[in-house]
């Protein structure tokens, strides 16, 4: 385990490789990125857990918070690091965005001797060659780039000695006259041959003019209220699994072209009960394969968020027979955990509390027969053989046994008053993928009163985190960590977007100096999502099918970031292409760019 790791501090020698500052550069804007250091996060000790990172909106993969105390870091000469850093998660690559608003310094910028400094401390694991990438991208006031960006990197496995750990980095140049505002881009490259092998700390950029500071926030919230809010959790399947199988999964399927369909949703843990502490507690909490009865969570959950507003809440369990029974006696499929509240201890141990909100999932026919009677929030769970785990881990066999009990179960609660006459929301989601890979699984929103966009998909990422802010945002209720506090709500299943609906590929780096990375912004409609679609660099004059590339990567996301090193090309101009699935067929660009 790396977390068991002592390694040594990189001697003196090497600290002194790391680039300081420009002592002239008389900064005056403070540090312009938010939650460049990871401290407002809820840090964690394990490798394998995903945390939110405050600040910033995920663009790929699954960064994380980690805590210092997971492992032994050198970090730079003379400096003393705080509690976190930010690492590249558990799922390979991965990149954050921010953009900062520098308007208010219009005229000094427009006058011309406004300077930046872009500053960091980046680093990685070991002998792997894992490594952060900080650019700053200058746009003016329609969001087009100006001059050339500002990039940090480098802190590879030979610059850092092969030990674990940190180098200062830092770049100074002139702000381009028309500058509105800096898009900030944080990507983690080179890091498949393990997890979290990139790390980056104190991020900072400051200009030479005073500007409006930004403050962290939560993102934003466009969720709407709702009176209720129904969560089924099924299990172990892969997203490629049961999207698209209309043979096995008819009324799953049905469901996503009803509703909302996330296409970019990802668990935040491998093995599966941390999953469903994440939305019901705002923290994966134990490490493993842990489960009833041993974990015991003193923290609050989202049940004590639910009841200090006056709110009602039931868990209902397939097999359960008597409230808050923990035996199997009536279901040999059954596991007390597959609702995660009998793991909050202010719950397990009050057995009057326990039975009046725990029960079996024959109850809910009942309480669905009026709105009054329905609870403001819903967990609804199968047993281990209905949910998909013991039926087989997402085969033919469970995908149809799946299906035929989400069937079974949410048609009572479309025909229910609580839907046909309140505002309702059911969340279907999984808890993680039958392979660890990505940990790629499938998540529909559907609403009632119209307030869930219908029959679209949602490229944009998510994780269980993101679940859990929505329903905090749907009743009303206050967060429980910094992992939902800063979690992403998923606004796009309420609100329209300005997406046209078309395949996309952009840059903010049209002009970089020779060594760079260029970083693509790639988007495509679910239709034409592949395992196989690439992103390609060309010579000008090239293209897909006419010449070959210089450069090409596999993009199987439906939308992402997309990570080039560009000191195998030669100066010159160049056009990327976004193909589709493994073919010469364009789904987008060119996008035409210039290496120094």
């Amino acid at each position: 385990m790396r977390g068991r790791r002592v390694l040594a501090k990189l001697p003196a020698a090497t600290a002194l490789f790391a680039l300081a500052a420009n002592p002239a550069f008389a900064a005056t804007s403070g540090n312009l990125i938010v939650g460049g250091d990871g401290e407002a996060g809820t840090c964690t000790t394990d490798w394998s857990a995903v945390t939110t990172v405050p600040g910033w909106t995920v663009t790929q993969g699954n960064p994380s918070v980690a805590c210092y105390s997971i492992g032994s870091f050198s970090t730079p000469a003379g400096a003393t690091p705080g509690r976190a850093f930010i690492a590249d998660g558990p799922y390979g690559d991965s990149a954050l965005r921010q953009v900062v608003d520098v308007s208010s310094a219009a005229a000094a910028i427009d006058g011309g001797g406004v300077s930046f400094n872009l500053s960091g401390w980046l680093g990685g694991y070991g002998a792997y060659n894992g490594q952060a990438v900080l650019t700053a991208s200058f746009l003016d006031a329609a969001g087009k780039p100006l001059g050339n960006p500002a990039q940090l990197s480098g802190v590879n496995a030979s610059a850092r000695g092969s030990q674990s750990g940190f180098l200062a980095r830092a770049t100074t140049g002139a702000v381009p006259a028309g500058t509105r505002s800096i898009a900030v881009l944080l990507q983690f490259t080179d890091t498949s041959a393990s997890y979290n092998i990139g790390y980056a700390d104190n991020l900072s950029l400051t200009l030479s003019t005073p500007v409006n500071a930004p403050s962290l926030r939560p993102p934003s919230s466009n969720v709407p209220a709702f009176d209720h809010v129904f969560v089924i959790m099924m299990e172990n399947t892969d997203y490629a699994q049961v999207i698209g199988d209309t043979t096995n999964a008819p009324y799953i399927n049905s469901l996503a072209n009803q509703g909302v369909l996330l296409v970019n949703h990802s668990g935040v843990y491998h093995p599966s009960d941390e999953n469903y502490l994440a939305i019901a507690g705002g923290d994966t909490f134990v490490k493993g394969a842990i489960y009833y009865p041993n974990i015991h969570v003193t923290a609050s959950s989202i049940a004590d968020e639910i009841e200090a507003k006056g709110k009602t809440w039931k868990a209902y369990e397939q097999g359960m027979g008597t409230p808050c029974n923990t035996s199997n006696n009536n279901d040999s499929y059954y596991e007390p955990d597959d609702a995660p509240f009998i793991n909050f201890s202010n719950i397990a141990s009050d057995p009057t509390r326990c039975a009046a909100h725990l029960v079996d999932t024959n109850q809910l026919s009942a309480d669905l027969q009026s709105a009054a009677t329905t609870p403001n929030f819903a967990w609804i769970a199968a047993d281990d053989y209905y949910d998909g785990e013991a039926s087989g881990n997402g085969s033919a066999t469970s995908l149809k046994t799946q299906d035929g009990w989400l069937k079974q179960t949410l048609q009572p609660i479309f025909n229910s008053p609580a839907w046909t006459t309140q505002r309702s929301l059911v969340v279907l989601t999984w808890d993680e993928s039958a392979s660890s890979s990505g940990n790629h699984i499938a998540t529909v929103l559907l609403g009632s009163q119209g307030l869930v966009r219908a029959g679209k998909t949602s490229n944009a990422s998510y994780n269980h985190y993101s679940i859990g802010r929505t329903i905090e945002a749907a009743l009303g209720l206050g967060a429980l960590t910094a992992n939902d506090q800063y979690g992403q709500p998923i606004n796009d299943a309420f609100v329209a977007t300005s997406g046209t609906g078309a395949a996309s590929l952009s840059t903010t780096m049209p002009s970089i100096s020779k060594g760079q990375f260029i970083a693509f912004a790639f988007d495509t409609p679910f239709a034409q999502v592949s395992a196989k679609n690439w992103i390609g660099i060309y010579p000008q004059g090239g293209s897909p099918g006419h010449g070959s590339s210089t450069s090409w990567q596999y993009t199987p996301a439906a939308s992402g970031t997309a990570t080039f090193d560009t000191s195998g090309l030669a100066p010159g101009n160049y056009t990327a292409w976004y193909c589709n699935n493994d073919g010469y067929t364009v789904i987008a660009g060119p996008v035409s760019f210039t290496v120094h």
